[in-house]
């Protein structure tokens, strides 16, 4: 009986969680064949199996935190479909390969734009990644820590990107945990209770994606102090210019949205506003300003939500932003989009127009300082010089980090982008 153990993935990796097993109990598998995906924190990997046989034993289940060197599998070497194992095929099953694509968010140059990029790199995996086993670390200001130490916090009532990190590059450990539950009971958080379970009733183990999500809101919300301020705009303009503006994107092959003409009036404005297109450095509690407009596109996929970013959008006409957006959206739906197409973003949008309701109130990409609600646009009696006409309403519902950004700031923002938005004429001449 062969018993594999969880091999080393990653440089610093001391453990993984199961999120799915590609192996079963009395299954016959093969050398290199793909027995689970682990998902750390710096990566979503395949491990393989060193060795042929039947699968004797799977050690844990989905949503399990394995330690490296923990046993994982026990195969039977001697059961049907068993094999001697490969020449270095313990040490092939050790290094992390790409997931299978699993999980919507490319420009047209000058007056031609150009054909669609081909997909990249592999998808991205649960935290973002695109299966390989490189740092994610503090891109973003992230709290360090394996996915242990995480669940070690939050059984404990501990907000986990409050504490202090003590090991190797600011990474929280098991021991700063414990020292902040040692601590005076008045500064705890108490402990989550358990909730029975009743007649009917359905258990959903949060695992992988859904879970990073999870751990992200929390973080974001507890760090920032949002504000979300709402304002109205009379969308019948920029109905006109996409209107007016469809068939000549089409000749190109590209779908005109809204989205464009609301990232280009975003650029314009930030040229006034240089704070809202920020992030925060918590470590330092500095505000970087950045130079570049990089603006991310919150899309829903069949495997959760991920932001791809449109780099240097200040850069870039309404029609090659529309031909990068439709591009990026889709291999993100897909699973093509590479991993640094889902980093570096500046400011985010997120938008629900599509599905309906009039506002939301939206959690910030941390460490990002805002991000923009766009919402439905619906036709509806307005007075316009005493005279009561039909016009087409939208409601922007951006949220701002009120450290950093003032209520007056926001204001004076949101009427910036209101005024472009409302006369987009000037957007079309825009050419860079």
């Amino acid at each position: 009986m062969f018993v594999f153990e969880l091999p080393e993935i990653g440089e610093g990796v001391v453990e993984g969680e199961i999120v799915k097993w590609l192996a079963q109990v009395g299954e016959s598998v093969k050398v290199d064949q793909p027995l689970c995906e682990i998902m750390t924190d710096k990566a979503t990997v395949e491990i393989s199996s060193p060795r042929a046989g039947v699968v004797k034993a799977l050690h844990g289940k989905e949503g399990d935190v394995v330690k490296v060197h923990a046993p994982l599998v026990e195969i039977d070497e001697s059961g049907a479909g068993a094999a001697k194992p490969e020449p270095m095929a313990e040490a092939k099953a050790a290094e992390a390969k790409p997931m299978k694509p699993e999980p919507k968010a490319g420009p047209p140059k000058a007056a031609a734009p150009p054909p669609k990029p081909a997909p990249k790199a592999p998808p991205p995996t649960a935290n973002g990644s695109n299966g390989h086993a490189e740092p994610m670390a503090a891109a973003g200001g992230k709290t360090l820590s394996t996915p242990a130490v995480r669940s070690h916090a939050r059984s404990a009532g501990v907000a986990i990107e409050t504490v202090p990190g003590s090991g190797k590059g600011g990474r929280v450990t098991h021991a700063d945990i414990d020292a902040i539950v040692s601590q005076p009971a008045a500064l705890k958080a108490p402990p989550a209770l358990p909730i029975p379970s009743g007649a009917g009733d359905e258990r959903i183990r949060i695992i992988g994606l859904r879970r990073k999500i999870a751990e992200k809101m929390v973080e974001s919300y507890r760090t920032v102090p949002h504000f979300t301020y709402v304002d109205e705009i009379d969308a019948t303009g920029l109905h006109d210019a996409r209107a007016n503006t469809k068939a000549i994107a089409e000749r190109y092959g590209i779908k005109l949205t809204y989205i464009p003409f609301i990232m280009k009036a975003l650029s314009v404005v930030f040229r006034e506003f240089r704070t809202v297109n920020a992030v925060m450095d918590e470590k330092a509690f500095e505000l970087i300003v950045r130079g570049e407009h990089n603006i991310g596109i919150a899309t829903d996929t069949s495997a959760g939500l991920y932001v791809p970013v449109v780099k240097n959008v200040e850069q870039k006409s309404i029609l090659e932003l529309a031909s990068e957006v439709e591009d990026l959206t889709q291999r993100t739906r897909d699973g093509k989009v590479a991993l640094d197409e889902l980093q570096g973003g500046t400011f985010t949008i997120t938008s629900v127009g599509n599905i309906g309701g009039r506002f939301a109130t939206p959690i910030i990409n941390h460490p990002e300082v805002a991000i923009l609600g766009v919402n439905q646009i619906h036709e509806r009696p307005v007075v316009r010089d005493g005279q009561i006409v039909a016009r087409r309403m939208m409601y922007l519902s951006p949220s701002f980090d009120h450290r950093v950004i003032d209520g007056a700031v926001a204001a004076r923002f949101v009427s910036a982008l209101k005024a472009v938005l409302e006369h987009p004429e000037a957007l079309l001449v825009e050419l860079r």
